[in-house]
């Protein structure tokens, strides 16, 4: 709305100072017309002009004076511009005695005629705004992501997201579309050319404008192409595509089915806290500790790794890598808590096509036996805390069928009272609260005798600019970069009231992020490459009173899927062969599946389709498998 009043406001009152409303014989529309060419070239020269203010200023908040003073310079030359453009053209006309004749022309076309000619335009604008919006919310998304949200129900999503992609997506295209249906038969059977009384040969139609067909064919052909040849390097689009007709047969080779595997307990069983925090990535650091900032952002998180246990790719502070079809929050879970990436596409006879919302299916995965299975077999009572809707992207199936989860989400909230049922923040209620409700939780969990794992999952630090709520601080000028800040004390606080509880001489935590972050354009240069391993944007992770040693903590190469047996031996679990799904344990001496193949043949081999990961993982009982 702010954009609509800078660039839009002044050129309406730039028109009206021109003059643009004296009395002439013009016809009215062709009027409209042209003070639509003035505004719309006013805004774009605007634009143009103030890119450099609005890379500087632009997430800056409303009382910002850098943003007022951006805004108020902006509004002031657009109206300069509109003034120059109004009178310069006014005194053009006069000298050459430019006019506009009517004629009558052939009738329009019939309104579903327009409607077939127009339906590829539309699309093509439906395309080029949700594009462009994707890649200003999301900085690094696979197409195999767009495709896992595209089929699953909107339950869940945040009201702002919808709201967003509605008004800077869909509806631009809606209203071009419209306008040009408008504009094509109104008014019928008219013509209007522009003539000049000293250039006789000056005699054009302006309106309603005509392109032949080969030639704006030929143009919207182009456009496709152009779009998707930039939307493919963005999504990895063909590369999809292409890997679903290529056969892998790494993960038949490589998966350790933990249904199979010799697992040992402690005598004393102990507890499990496990924090995921929403795109916690370590290069939100400084370079001194392996980040990519002169600040760094979250300086609790990293004092928290530095004090405990967090396996590095280097020396410093660099978490995991993030493998294909992991790098979305339910996949990222699945990776952590599986071993195994959420793969989207089958092509078996009987199975073909998309369907990760598990619609045609009872279970979720139900070939995989994952860190609840294996916990709540051990007599564990396994609780999920979440400030949204667990039902978006099957999380809460996933989590209630591999482990029999209590799941305390935005629904549990408001049911019970803990929130007001109108209240609805972000994604429903923010880490502030979710934190408190943590601590409440682990306090009754902590009076039975049953030991107890209880995971979070933030959310306040979620694309596309993070939530601000009242315990973020106002320090940096970037708006994320206080969220992250924010988000770090609050992690840091919480592990110290954890500390500070009885029941903490048997428990362990873990801090992982989910994966790493998609928030556009704040981390520069060092944009995210999910298909190649050796990127510097690495996943946070710290392992806090484990009861093991690691052998080799720093200079690791190794990925989120590793997370899963890691967990299970920092709280004393002995895993025979140190390897569960396709993660290994890094406690331990044992290669990870990363430093065996490399990262580049190993997330080759991932992408790819799998028959055995699609007959004994996605769906064992279309083939007669069971877990």
């Amino acid at each position: 709305m702010l954009q609509l009043v800078y660039f839009c406001v002044p050129p309406t009152l730039a028109f009206l100072l021109a003059g643009r409303n004296r009395k002439t014989k013009r016809p009215a529309v062709f009027a409209w017309a042209e003070w639509m060419a003035y505004a719309v070239t006013i805004i774009l020269v605007t634009m143009i002009i103030f890119i450099p203010f609005q890379r500087v200023s632009w997430h800056v908040t409303w009382d910002s004076k850098p943003y007022l003073a951006y805004g108020t310079l902006a509004a002031v030359f657009a109206v300069g511009l509109g003034v120059f453009f109004g009178e310069a053209s006014h005194r053009l006309k006069q000298r050459l005695g430019i006019g506009v004749s009517v004629a009558e022309g052939r009738q329009g076309r019939r309104c579903w005629t327009q409607i077939a000619v127009h339906l590829p335009l539309f699309v093509l604008i439906f395309l080029s705004s949700s594009y462009h919006w994707a890649l200003s919310n999301y900085g690094n998304i696979s197409f195999e992501e767009m495709i896992f949200h595209i089929n699953m129900p909107l339950r869940g999503t945040a009201n702002s997201f919808i709201e967003d992609f509605t008004l800077n997506a869909a509806l631009p295209a809606v209203v071009i579309f419209a306008a040009a249906q408008v504009l094509c038969r109104f008014p019928s059977g008219r013509v209007y050319r522009v003539t000049a009384e000293k250039r006789p040969d000056l005699n054009m139609q302006v309106f309603p404008v005509r392109l032949p067909a080969l030639l704006a064919t030929a143009g919207m052909l182009l456009w496709f192409g152009a779009l998707f040849v930039s939307a493919d390097q963005s999504f990895f689009i063909s590369g999809f595509f292409l890997n679903q007709l290529r056969q892998s047969s790494l993960i038949e080779e490589e998966y350790v089915d933990p249904g199979t595997v010799a697992l040992r307990f402690p005598e004393q069983k102990r507890n499990l806290i496990w924090v995921y925090i929403e795109s916690g990535e370590t290069s939100s650091q400084d370079v001194a500790n392996g980040g990519f900032f002169e600040d760094n952002y979250i300086p609790e998180m990293t004092q928290i790794a530095k004090a405990n246990v967090s396996f590095s790719q280097s020396e410093l502070i660099e978490g995991a890598a993030v493998a294909p079809a992991c790098g979305w929050t339910i996949a990222g879970l699945v990776a952590q808590t599986a071993g195994l990436p959420l793969k989207l596409y089958t092509q078996e006879d009987g199975i073909s096509g998309v369907d990760n919302s598990m619609s045609l299916y009872e279970a979720f995965m139900p070939g995989a036996t994952a860190l609840g299975d294996i916990l709540e077999e051990a007599g564990y009572h396994n609780v999920f805390l979440a400030g949204s809707d667990f039902e978006f992207g099957g999380r809460s199936q996933f989590f209630t069928q591999h482990g029999g989860y209590e799941i305390l989400d935005y629904c549990y909230a408001v049911d019970e009272g803990i929130i007001e049922p109108d209240y609805y923040v972000n994604w429903g209620f923010e880490d502030q609260k979710l934190y408190a409700l943590a601590k409440e939780t682990l306090l009754k969990l902590a009076q039975d005798d049953q030991p107890f794992q209880l995971s979070l999952l933030t959310v306040d630090t979620h694309t596309p600019e993070g939530y601000i709520c009242p315990l973020c601080p106002d320090t940096y000028d970037n708006e994320f970069a206080n969220v992250l800040a924010c988000s770090s004390k609050q992690v840091s606080d919480f592990i110290e009231w954890c500390s500070e509880q009885p029941f903490y001489e048997n428990t362990t935590i873990v801090v992982t992020g989910d994966h790493s972050s998609m928030v556009s354009g704040f981390y520069g240069e060092h944009e995210y490459n999910k298909y190649g391993g050796e990127t510097e944007r690495k996943v946070y992770n710290a392992f806090i009173h484990a009861v093991v040693e690691p052998a080799q903590e720093k200079n690791r190469r190794f990925t989120t899927l590793d997370f899963f047996p890691t967990a299970l031996a920092s709280i004393g679990v002995e895993i025979e062969g140190n390897r569960l799904g396709l993660g290994t344990n890094l406690f331990s001496e044992r290669e990870t599946l990363a430093e065996e193949y490399g990262y580049d043949r190993l997330f080759e081999e991932l992408g790819r389709k799998s028959v055995f990961y699609n007959e004994k993982i996605l769906f064992p009982s279309l083939t007669g498998q069971t877990r």
